[in-house]
């Protein structure tokens, strides 16, 4: 099996893709610099990331399972995951506010599935790292949705209270938490450094602005460096 001692591989969605929302444009870009220049320089590492935009655990998964396999094994595999999971079909919300709906990947399956790529990773002899998610804004992401087409009356209604959409997503950041103490797996706890979310995001509530980025990025170093 070639061993590639000096490859940081990173799978996750748009958070580690680097994508943040231009509101004046009203779309997604790419950041011009993501900051895994600053993390190889400091590292001493080639970061190759297979970050997709969109993607999910199941997705994800997938790709880790085809990359793995092609070779060469990097040493260390950063994992992020959970804000696509936790999202909602929010346009069958709006049609149905009285029905019954669920994240895109349930709770459960999301768990099963983190556990199943770290099991993997380990079975080709690489170290496995986890991270937290960072805050997102109830509040902004559903004036998003609106923005966006979906029905504000009819999704408050199944929705409750706008902030239910943070702690969903809360409950999937303190589920990869949760999987790492029960794996022995390295966890980054992106979250605490946010502390609050003032300032680090978009006008859509759930994307990091370059801002947002950067102290993500330093956050994953400082740990990486110990």
């Amino acid at each position: 099996m070639q061993h590639e001692d000096k490859i940081l591989r990173v799978f996750g969605d748009s958070l580690l893709k680097g994508i943040v929302y231009d509101s004046e444009e009203e779309r997604y870009r790419l950041l011009k610099e993501n900051g895994f220049k600053r993390m190889e320089e400091a590292l001493s590492l080639k970061v190759d990331s297979k970050a997709m935009f969109g993607c999910t655990v199941t997705k994800g998964k997938q790709l880790l399972e085809r990359t793995l396999e092609k070779g060469p094994t990097p040493a260390l595999v950063l994992i992020e995951f959970g804000g696509n999971d936790c999202d909602f079909l929010w346009d069958e919300i709006s049609a149905n506010p009285e029905g019954e709906h669920s994240p895109k990947t349930p709770l459960n399956i999301f768990s099963k599935t983190l556990k199943a790529m770290l099991d993997l990773v380990r079975s080709f002899k690489a170290t496995p790292i986890l991270m937290s998610l960072p805050p997102i804004d109830g509040e902004l992401y559903f004036n998003h949705i609106c923005k966006k087409g979906g029905d504000g009356e009819q999704i408050l209604k199944w929705l409750k209270d706008v902030k239910n959409i943070e702690r969903v997503q809360q409950r999937y950041s303190d589920e990869v938490v949760e999987v790492a103490k029960e794996t022995n797996t390295q966890l980054i706890d992106v979250r605490q450094a946010f502390g609050g979310h003032a300032g680090f995001l978009c006008q859509d509530g759930i994307h990091l602005n370059a801002e947002g980025h950067s102290l993500m990025i330093e956050s994953l170093i400082a740990p990486l460096i110990a």
